[in-house]
């Protein structure tokens, strides 16, 4: 456990001790219980009291440290009893003091390092598994740095390649993986080892006793198991916990002057059921969630959708540190404290923390540019300031504004996957139908760590021509819309269910032609014109930033990025910070740059260029051109820091580069980009079929545990058909009817595939009923295809 945790700072002392140390005792067992049951002693608490969120950014308080709300606690002179110790409420004096008396004892016997190598293993355990001491072993542990080595953005090593001494073990399974999640620890080993802990360190009577201290313990052991294994945006609410579990027989909980089998009133099972909650939600928040992040490194990889790996820290940092090591040494300087210090007292923009998240066989560095962070209050207190991303909305606004004003200046970029198919649909009618029986030549190529190489001197140059406007108006608005409409079926197919209204927040730069306008005009000009069934909501304020200080801004955000590794600080020196609101900006305006000083020879009506972020297409009628642009990509360009992944290359014809290497060819007929294929002889849009296959279709849903699990799933399932509908995959003026058809069939197909999957992962006693699914094939509120809302 963590030395922060309540446990560790207020161990129980050995009976024996002098009268000072006996006191100390009890002073300790005492704020445990203050921990425990803070509601109890009129403490801030989950239950009753309201979040302060401008000292957290959290849905809840972080209870770690308690310290100086017990310290005022203890001033008042009837908070304290005649010995100095902390008073306690009549409910928890007698058993419940001996109980967390006995948690304490448990917690300093028990040992934590031998259980997480007995229920989690790892090669580098020195006594590890028979493999460790193999040469096998010794493989995996080498395998382990060599798979972070090439962290930013390159494989680590081809899979044709063994590592040293693999061939002696046959056993060692995981040196052959082709993933670092390989080496994460399972789910179940996770979930036995923390169900060890609880058990070795909560005292039994806890739960009750015999069947009734059976019953509750097994439920409590069964929802830490559900808890370990929930998806990346589920959660497990503390009702859903407290199911099936019988509190009323537990002798601890019943008041003193009860006895026998009394039967007990109404409020008196009221503050059992409330006592027994902070008893639950202790263990929960305090207990289990340290012990999880004390011993293991937890994330989400990006090939894995929303699936959670658990990675022990002693694996995770010899997996990390050659990685961390190469981003010290590339992309990041060091900077002194004082420096950094100095640096951060002068302006709004803070520093960020930088992640790395598991990707294959590579770790991609994330900066979380969105979290709020503290600042100094008044006095000692800390309050929360404006997230970076916030400090730079300005700039993007300005920069959206730019965007529809100016769009010839980004070239080719796609901001959204109906950006292509609109520009799909203009070429294919551009070259006409009869010209379709020539030959198309399509090349598809990705830049590698495009936003770490920018170079930051050449951005910054470039985008102090982008603006147009010598000051930028910027205006705030609410937009509020119904929720969405439950589908009614069954009994209540009258009723009228929805979700609740959504209120959103728009900011948009005014045209100077519009300074003058009031709101109501320009609601009846531009914004009504572009939402139906929407309230608007003037946000009055109007805010003018001159040209001149938002550019200051993005140079210091570009030049001057601050990140921490640990404790230390470093300066971005190279690239633009990934996370920033303004990085997918930045990076369309540099290689649109790019385009027109490198691929101005692509520009003739025979050609089409179409790039997302980083992701080039090139579908042109001239093989020549289609060469060009492969060789010229291929080739490097330094000035713009662009060095191409051969691996994601692919054309549609044979193509050499000049060492003689192949370029991979697509398949004949399906050319894919962006989760779709493209036909190379008709243009037809469909989904590409085979990018999800190799993630389990479970791991991209989200399982709400609500009041209404049928409205849910009738959402989920309505949505996920929707998500596979867009506009271009079902448009007969540019595919035929047969691929219309064929993709109609696949949406269908995949919305199937996720309902089984939704409700396979649902409890026994929440999953739907039949009538529900069937209600839900015959009656769901379906629209028209050409209707049906796409993916932007």
């Amino acid at each position: 456990m963590n030395e922060a945790d309540v446990l560790n700072r207020c161990p129980r002392k050995k009976d024996g001790q002098e009268r000072s140390q006996i006191d100390k005792s009890h002073a300790h067992t005492a704020k445990i219980m203050m921990h425990m049951f803070p509601r109890q002693f009129g403490l801030h608490n989950v239950f009753t009291s309201d979040v302060n969120y401008l000292e957290t950014a959290q849905r809840f308080q972080d209870y770690t440290l308690r310290d100086e709300e017990i310290s005022k606690l203890l001033k008042e002179a009837k908070n304290v009893s005649a010995d100095g110790t902390p008073k306690l409420p009549k409910r928890l004096r007698g058993l419940a003091w001996t109980l967390v008396q006995r948690l304490q004892i448990l917690h300093s016997r028990c040992s934590y390092t031998e259980l997480m190598k007995h229920y989690c293993p790892s090669e580098l355990d020195p006594n590890g598994p028979t493999s460790s001491i193999t040469s096998g072993g010794a493989a995996h542990r080498e395998s382990i740095c060599q798979r972070s080595k090439g962290a930013i953005g390159s494989a680590i090593r081809p899979d044709s390649e063994p590592p040293a001494n693999a061939g002696n073990s046959s056993r060692d399974k995981s040196v052959q993986s082709e993933s670092i999640v390989d080496l994460a620890t399972s789910p179940s080993q996770v979930s036995s080892f923390c169900q060890a802990v609880l058990c070795s360190i909560m005292p039994n009577d806890f739960w009750g006793e015999d069947q009734i201290m059976e019953h509750n313990k097994a439920a409590i052991l069964h929802q830490v198991d559900t808890f370990i294994r929930l998806r990346r945006f589920e959660s497990i609410s503390l009702h859903d916990i407290m199911q099936g579990l019988k509190i009323a027989d537990i002798p601890w909980l019943q008041p003193p002057e009860l006895r026998g089998s009394q039967k007990a009133s109404q409020s008196d099972t009221k503050k059992r059921q409330e006592i027994f909650h902070e008893v639950v939600y202790f263990v929960f928040d305090s207990l289990l969630m340290p012990l999880i992040k004390s011993n293991f490194y937890v994330t989400e990889s990006s090939t894995h959708r929303n699936q959670i790996f658990y990675f022990r820290h002693d694996v995770w940092r010899r997996i990390a540190a050659p990685a961390i090591s190469v981003l010290k040494r590339d992309m990041f300087e060091d900077v002194k404290l004082a420096q950094a210090n100095s640096i951060l007292d002068t302006r709004r923009l803070g520093h960020s923390a930088v992640r790395l998240l598991p990707k294959r066989s590579t770790l991609r560095p994330i900066m979380n540019l969105r979290r709020r962070q503290l600042r100094r209050g008044t006095g000692s207190r800390k309050l929360l300031g404006p997230s970076i991303n916030s400090v730079l909305s300005p700039i993007y606004t300005a920069l959206r504004f730019e965007k529809e004003a100016n769009p010839e200046i980004l070239g080719s970029t796609l901001f959204s996957v109906n950006d292509m198919y609109t520009r799909l649909k203009g070429f294919k009618q551009a070259i006409g139908a009869g010209t379709m029986k020539k030959k198309l030549y399509l090349a598809k190529l990705d830049v590698q760590a495009a936003f770490d190489t920018i170079p930051q001197a050449r951005l910054l140059q470039l985008m102090r021509s982008v603006p147009s406007q010598s000051k930028y108006t910027i205006v705030k608005h609410a937009e509020v819309r119904p929720g969405e409409p439950a589908p009614p079926v069954g009994p209540r197919k009258n009723a009228a269910s929805s979700s609740r209204a959504v209120r959103r927040w728009r900011t948009s730069v005014l045209p100077p032609a519009q300074e003058n306008a009031d709101f109501t005009t320009r609601v009846q000009k531009d914004l009504a014109a572009k939402q139906r069934d929407t309230v608007f909501i003037d946000g009055v304020v109007q805010r003018s930033h001159e040209t001149g200080a938002l550019l200051n801004l993005m140079t210091d955000h570009v030049t001057r990025n601050l990140v921490t590794f640990g404790k230390k600080y470093y300066r971005q020196k190279r690239g633009i910070p990934q996370g920033s609101v303004l990085s997918s900006f930045l990076c369309n305006y540099f290689y649109a740059d790019l385009e027109r000083t490198h691929l101005g020879f692509l520009s003739g009506p025979d050609c089409l260029l179409m790039r997302l972020t980083d992701d080039f297409l090139l579908i042109t009628l001239d093989k020549s051109k289609a060469v060009k642009f492969v060789e010229t990509m291929h080739g490097g360009l330094p000035d713009y820091g662009v060095q191409v992944s051969p691996q994601k290359t692919v054309v549609n014809f044979e193509m050499f580069l000049d060492g003689g290497e192949a370029v991979r060819r697509a398949e004949s007929g399906a050319f894919p980009y962006c989760g779709t294929c493209i036909d190379d002889e008709t243009l037809e849009i469909t989904k590409d079929t085979q990018a999800g296959l190799s993630t389990a279709i479970s791991n991209a849903l989200t399982i709400e545990c609500t009041r209404t699990p049928g409205q849910n799933f009738q959402r989920k399932i309505l949505n996920a058909f929707k998500i596979q509908s867009h506009l271009m995959f079902f448009d007969t003026a540019h595919n035929s009817e047969s691929t219309v058809l064929e993709s109609l069939r696949y949406a269908f197909h995949e919305t199937a595939r996720k309902m089984v999957a939704y409700v396979r992962c649902l409890a026994k006693a929440r999953r739907p009923r039949a009538s529900l699914v069937i209600g839900l094939k015959s009656q769901g509120p379906l629209e028209a295809p050409e209707q049906l809302p796409g993916r932007d």
